[in-house]
């Protein structure tokens, strides 16, 4: 969405498709394994089923496709081989590549010439995804008007994979450019909020109940081309039935604190990677994240919006105790959220893009990533549908890092006139 868009919010059983691997079971020595797959499956959270199985080419590889020399030139170089342990992560166009993920970030353009809006590694990867689904496709998106995407889930539905979808009834269905007729009139199941007063506010796509598509990024023009954003592709079975029951009460018409908080694997454990998933506005992700913030060291983050009393006051507390070393970027529309932590000397800058730093990032102790849809808003956890990711793992922390000094890099000093303590 456009700065001016993005002022209007006003509410800030384990499955698979894949055969590849089978355990062969013969003998005794097949039985125990089949136990100890048992235990760390279902007792222990350890997601082994899927941890090194090869995926489709068609849906883990990115699109090769080549970038316009207007989308790729400005691609930030990778710099990250491995960080530790079992945490590896391999540059691709836009990111990184780490086995069972695949993490990107947006280089804007800021332009309104429809004619550059190709090439994305956001988008390319993302269609390369839909396009390699063999059997189904959950989506809840806040709102849609790439073409590219809606082809996709278009291409897919004509092979005969199940595709259902979940929107916004205003920002969704009402927006003028949205494809969602498309989607309509190519006999997709398509479901909304209809008119109440928070957001269905997610980005997720569940593919072939094994792969997650999730993050900050709207499937638009600007979310693709002119915003900071950001987006995972994750392999987790697990993770996956996670997304899964939340589309399902959604798209049984559960909206907002009306949805069941049921999280089938809330913490789990991916190829040696802790992974916690919450939902809102059943859950209670605040909650969470002061607990994160008042036993940190380090907290930077980037934020489209930060109204949270709660989460502002712990790190002003505990930043003028000498407890915590923060640091922030803040989208600059949102000015008049800023005198608190300004007032209290705390290190923020205002974004240095034109458009929309639409980012929702916390990266605290350098080890640990908040990742996901949710606005550090008090209507983000209260009203609107949303997901988060807590994803425990120090090369994907050092990506996020490599963002957060990008964008601090170009951000700029607030100035005393913005504010009044």
């Amino acid at each position: 969405m456009a700065k001016t868009a993005s002022r209007r919010q006003r509410r800030g059983a384990d499955t698979t498709t894949t055969t590849s691997r089978r355990l062969q079971v013969g003998t005794v020595s097949g039985l125990i394994i089949m136990v100890i797959a048992f235990l760390a499956q279902f007792v222990l959270g350890i997601d082994v089923l899927y941890q090194d199985e090869p995926a489709a080419t068609s849906m883990w590889t990115t699109s090769t496709a080549a970038a316009t020399p207007s989308a790729a030139a400005s691609l930030p170089a990778p710099t990250i081989v491995a960080m530790a342990p079992g945490e590896a992560l391999v540059p691709i166009s836009g990111g990184y590549d780490g086995g069972w993920f695949q993490l990107y970030f947006t280089v804007p353009l800021n332009t309104t010439d429809e004619s550059l809006f190709t090439g994305s590694p956001l988008e390319d990867a993302l269609v390369a995804a839909l396009d390699g689904a063999r059997f189904t496709i959950d989506a809840a998106v806040f709102e849609m008007n790439s073409q590219p995407v809606t082809d996709a889930l278009i291409r897919a539905h004509e092979r005969g994979v199940r595709v259902r979808m979940v929107t916004d009834g205003e920002y969704g269905l009402e927006r003028p450019d949205a494809t969602f007729d498309q989607i309509e009139l190519a006999g997709i199941a398509l479901q909304s909020d209809q008119a109440r007063s928070g957001l269905m506010h997610n980005k997720f796509f569940v593919i072939d109940q094994v792969y997650v598509w999730t993050g900050s990024t709207n499937v638009t023009h600007n979310g693709f081309y002119n915003n900071n954003n950001n987006s995972m592709l994750l392999r987790s079975s697990r993770l996956a039935a996670n997304f899964t029951l939340e589309f399902e009460e959604l798209f049984g018409g559960s909206f907002g604190v009306t949805s069941p908080n049921t999280v089938p694997n809330p913490d789990l454990t991916i190829d040696g990677t802790r992974v916690e998933t919450l939902f809102e506005a059943e859950g209670d992700v605040p909650a969470r994240l002061l607990e994160l913030i008042n036993n940190a060291r380090t907290v930077r983050f980037l934020a489209f919006t930060f109204t949270r009393d709660d989460l502002t006051q712990a790190m002003v507390n505990r930043f003028q105790a000498g407890e915590l070393d923060v640091m922030g970027v803040v989208e600059t529309s949102q000015r008049r959220f800023w005198t608190q932590r300004a007032c209290a000397s705390l290190p923020i800058r205002r974004d240095g893009n034109p458009d929309i730093l639409h980012h929702k990032v916390l990266i605290i102790d350098d080890s640990i990533v908040v990742m996901g849809s949710l606005n550090f808003s008090g209507n983000a956890a209260d009203s609107n549908d949303e997901n988060t990711l807590i994803i425990h793992n120090t090369a994907i922390a050092r990506a996020y890092l490599e963002e957060f000094a990008r964008r601090w890099n170009e951000s700029q000093l607030i100035p005393d006139s913005e504010y009044t303590c």
